[in-house]
Parts: C-alpha cells; structure tokens; sequence
C-alpha cells in the first residue's frame, strides 16, 4: 500500500498547489457541525429533540454544503455552473437548521456562515458582500447584539473573502502550470523548424538541379546524345555533395558546446521555477568529451522539466582522477524512475562510443540522481 508521501511525491506541483489550497476550504466546510456544537456547548442549551435535530441538519448541510463547494470551484476553473437542485438543497437546509436551531441568532451564524463561505466561488463579489452584510443585520435584528453583528460582519467576510482569493490563486496556479508546457511545446517546435529550414537551406537547390539534369539527361537518351552520360554524371556530382551537406547539417545539429549547454539548462529550468545551480565547466575537455556530455545535459533537463515536481536542481561538472564526472540532481521525483527509458537508452549509448557510463539513483529523501563518466581524455 501507497505512503501518503509517495502519493505526494507522485502529484505534480501543480497538483500538490491545488491540494494545498482546495482541502483547507473542504475543511473549513466540513467543520460546521463541530462549530454548532462548540457554540451550543458555550451557551449551555439543554439537550433535547431540537438539539439533536438542529446537529443532524448541519450534518446534512455541511455534506452539501461540500458538494456545493466542489462544484463551485469547478466552475471558477472553467467548468459548468453547479445544478440549481444542489444550490436548492443546501439552502434549503441552511434555512431547516435556522428553524430547528434553540436559538434562531445561533442557527444562523452557524448555516448562514458555511453557506457564505461554498457559495463564495460562484457569486459576483457585489453579491457576497450583501450575503456578508444580510448575515449581520439579521443576527443583529434576530440577536439585539450589535456587537455580535459586528463579529459575524467581521469574521464570515474574512472566510468568505479568504475562500474567493484562494479558488482564485487556484485557477492562476492551474494557468501557470498550463503556460510552462506551452512554453515547452513552442521550445519544442521552434527546434524542428530550425532544422527543417536548415536542410531546406541545404538540399532545395541541390535536388531541384539533380531533377532538372536527370530530365534533360532523360531526354537526351531519348535522342541517342552521348551527352546523356555526362549529365548522369553531374547528377551523380550533385548527389554526393547534397548527402556532404546533409551530413554537415545534421553534424551541426548534433553537435553541441558543454558551456553553451550548461547555461542553456541552467537558464531553462529557472525559467520554469526552478531553482538550477551549475558547479564547474566544460574548459580544456577535448571536443567528443564536450559533445557527449552536452547531450546528457540536454536529456537531464528535458526529463526534470517534463517527468519531476522538482523546485531546485544541481549540475555538477569535476574531474576526478583521469575520469570526468557529470552529476545532475534535482528534488522532484514522482515515482522509482527506470533505467530502461528511450532518452537514457541513447544517452548510455551515446556515452558507449566514447568509453563513458551512465547511472541513475532514486534516492528515498525525493532527490533523482543521473551521474554520467567519461574518461578525460576521451
């Protein structure tokens, strides 16, 4: 069976932001018995009949009142109104227990604050205000206590108010969330239009001549020309420098800077909330060593963006002994991560060519480890 750390562990941040802010307010609603019971307990009402009917409707009330609460929210993040039956019912109730309650004052601090604070996401600012300011009138006509008016005024418009910002700091935070893998998708796409435009750069010419040549050399076979075999011939040239190109373009691509790469992470990740500190750089490797490592910390990056909750990240680049030591750690891991992945396949296969190793470490405290080795002089 799941840990509730595991469980934590395996919510994205924004998940763990909506956890954080939405069960608080579930909370809060599901407390209305208890609150009736602290109240009827301080003003020492007898237990009878209405007492246990007045507890059973906030009961009922506050189950409702939950529910209302969770469609509510629903609907400040986008989705459909909640039912009018289920707003009926929880009024409905509301107004049950102001009747049943011994005292009409106490029901109604009790029912009217739990339904102030659920409808909070669904009505206009303007409308909760008046709901905040009903509730206080009517205690203070019901009650002839001014100053316990004055206590509900003060008291529920902080609850409902606290409620309204929280919903509305929860749909900013799903917002955000959605941004960052826009952000990651358009990253992603401005890539591959780069490359298509390299290779259009590179081949559209070279191949709208060897078509052309390979007409004409067409034509002259036709013909019975002997310059057939020349124009095969040019077409054949044209081919060979169009794979040259093709090949330099893809080298190019491939090709990567360590220090190009580390500052490319390190600005990435804190673009994304990230905390990234990187110890140590790419100076004096020789260039496969540089290249093998520039794409390991690619992968690391794009797998803490995509796959981890993680807030801080840590690369580190040292020399130890006559090998090189790439260390890449961040505190966001979900799940046990495998080392059988399409992304650490290619790394560890990457880093085969040149004599290097690959190693991944889930570590119990959260903290995911990737560690790559490579000989110095590789």
């Amino acid at each position: 069976m799941r840990s509730v750390r595991q469980w934590w562990l395996e919510r994205s941040r924004a998940e763990r932001f909506d956890v954080s802010l939405r069960w608080p307010l579930y909370a809060m609603v599901a407390a209305e018995p208890l609150l009736a019971a602290l109240l009827l307990v301080s003003a020492a009402e007898p237990v009878g009949l209405r007492l246990v009917c007045f507890l059973l409707v906030t009961v009922a009330h506050a189950v409702a009142g939950l529910l209302l609460l969770r469609a509510g929210i629903a609907t400040y993040l986008g989705g459909p109104r909640p039912s009018r039956r289920l707003v009926a019912v929880a009024v409905g109730l509301g107004a049950v227990g102001v009747l049943v309650s011994p005292a009409w004052a106490l029901g109604l601090v009790v029912t009217g604050a739990a339904l102030t604070v659920v409808l909070a996401p669904v009505l206009w600012l303007s409308a909760l205000l008046g709901l905040v300011l009903g509730g206080a009138v009517l205690i203070g006509v019901l009650a002839d206590d001014l100053p316990a008016a004055f206590s509900y005024l003060y008291g529920i418009g902080v609850l409902a108010f606290t409620c309204r910002i929280s919903v509305w700091m929860l749909r900013l935070g799903w917002e955000i969330d959605k941004s960052r893998e826009v952000s990651a998708q358009l990253a992603v796409a401005e890539e591959r239009l780069r490359f298509a435009r390299d290779l259009h750069d590179a081949l559209g010419r070279n191949l709208s001549l060897v078509a052309l040549q390979s007409e004409l050399a067409a034509r002259l076979a036709e013909r019975g020309d002997a310059g057939a075999a020349g124009q095969m011939l040019d077409v054949r040239r044209i081919a060979h420098e169009s794979l040259q190109e093709m090949r330099t373009v893809v080298s190019g691509y491939r090709a990567t800077d360590l220090d190009t790469e580390l500052a490319g992470a390190q600005s990435v990740l804190r673009s994304a909330g990230i905390t990234c500190r990187v110890i140590g750089d790419g100076t004096g490797l020789p260039a496969a060593t540089q290249t093998a490592l520039g794409w390991v910390v690619r992968e690391a990056t794009t797998n803490v963006l995509r796959h981890s909750n993680a807030t801080t990240c840590r690369i580190e680049l040292e020399a130890v002994g006559n090998e090189v030591v790439l260390r890449v750690a961040n505190d966001g891991v979900r799940a046990a991560v495998t080392e059988t992945g399409h992304g650490l396949v290619g790394l560890r296969e990457r880093l085969m060519g040149v004599s290097g190793t690959l190693s991944v470490e889930s570590r119990p405290d959260g903290w995911f480890v990737l560690t790559a080795r490579l000989p110095r002089a590789s």
